[in-house]
């Protein structure tokens, strides 16, 4: 179950933020983009990074990155997670660039991802990915810098542990900085 949501900075009509996910036969991929500042051009340059991630769900993480970098090049850049969780195995990569954050809530702890420094589209140094196996009822959830790093989602979700569509929106409303662009993806395994 996925659960995705977007709230653009008080002011702006246009979010800089954006999520995406695809289902293909034998994985799926999730991501967040924060795309450099906020309104129109902040959402241009994130809605290019889901674009291209979508035309490269059968490539490796490396590879969807490097083709980000260059399509974002002439663009503000973004800030980018990507979580590829293969269906059958469980087995999870992701890699991240720039501020913004991931976090595996399991049943027993919390696991935060670290990311790359630089910005998709600015360069970055080197992609550094990570495996996991996501079990059943595991919960992923990938978030922009519009959500403090240590907000505390696991338990925003005590009090709506099931994963309505709607249930990431309101996350965002009663956790967002209202002073920048935010993104919410929640995906239960």
């Amino acid at each position: 179950m996925i659960s995705c949501a977007t709230l653009p900075m008080s002011g702006e009509t246009a979010c800089g933020d954006r999520c995406g996910w695809w289902d293909t036969p034998d994985k799926f991929i999730v991501a967040v983009a924060d795309g450099l500042g906020h309104g129109p051009e902040a959402a241009l340059a994130a809605e290019i990074a889901m674009a291209c991630i979508g035309s490269s769900l059968d490539e490796p993480l490396e590879a969807v990155f490097s083709r980000c970098d260059a399509r974002l090049q002439a663009t503000r850049g973004a800030a980018l997670t990507v979580a590829v969780i293969q269906k059958s195995s469980g087995i999870t990569t992701i890699a991240a660039v720039g501020n913004i954050r991931t976090l595996l809530m399991t049943s027993q702890k919390d696991c935060r991802f670290g990311a790359a420094r630089g910005i998709v589209g600015g360069g970055y140094r080197r992609l550094n990915s990570e495996q996991f196996t996501i079990l059943p009822g595991d919960v992923l959830a990938l978030f922009s810098d519009g959500l403090d790093e240590f907000t505390d989602i696991r338990a925003a979700m005590l009090h709506t542990p099931d994963l309505a569509e709607d249930r990431a929106a309101s996350m965002l409303q009663s956790l967002a900085d209202r002073n920048d662009d935010a993104a919410l993806l929640l995906y239960r395994h």
